[in-house]
């Protein structure tokens, strides 16, 4: 299905690689940037942490759509009292269990496992940058000589002018 009026070229836009044209980012209102917050526990320095919580209904489809959130954005934060984490993730694997007792009741665990890569680490939420802080900077490297590794900044074309 095509719309002809959409359908205008910019320039430079035959040579951008499939999956990368813009055409591929998600529409703003679908950005996420969800954070999953705890309320015991600590954040380590290198943004590892082992932290649960129990949920009642609500808060659990909360956290359900704050995960479909993040598997779009590829953004995802952890919170604590002690710590925060984002994360740059992407789909790895669903496992789910059950083992039921004699009377067919139990635990249907459901795990859900993410590749992430630890983006920022701080002390606080309160020291967000980027898309989560609305502040910050993409650092000129990202646009220069590291481009081939940091694919979602090769839409920018002169990182001196970005207009």
């Amino acid at each position: 299905m095509s719309d002809d009026a959409g359908d205008a070229s910019a320039p430079g836009d035959d040579d951008i690689p499939e999956g990368d044209d813009p055409g591929h980012s998600l529409p703003e209102s679908d950005l996420n940037y969800p954070t999953l917050t705890f309320d015991d526990g600590e954040i380590a320095e290198d943004g590892a942490f082992d932290l649960s919580t129990s949920t009642d209904h609500d808060e659990m489809a909360e956290i359900a759509e704050d995960l479909a959130g993040a598997l779009a954005s590829h953004d995802l934060g952890v919170a604590a009292p002690e710590g925060f984490v984002t994360f740059g993730v992407g789909p790895q694997r669903v496992d789910v269990t059950f083992d039921p007792d004699d009377d067919d009741r139990g635990d249907l665990e459901v795990t859900f496992r993410l590749s992430a890569k630890a983006m920022l680490v701080g002390d606080d939420a309160s020291d967000v940058v980027g898309s989560r802080g609305d502040r910050g900077f993409v650092p000129l490297s990202m646009l220069t000589q590291d481009r081939d590794h940091y694919r979602c900044y090769n839409w920018i074309d002169d990182p001196e002018n970005p207009d």
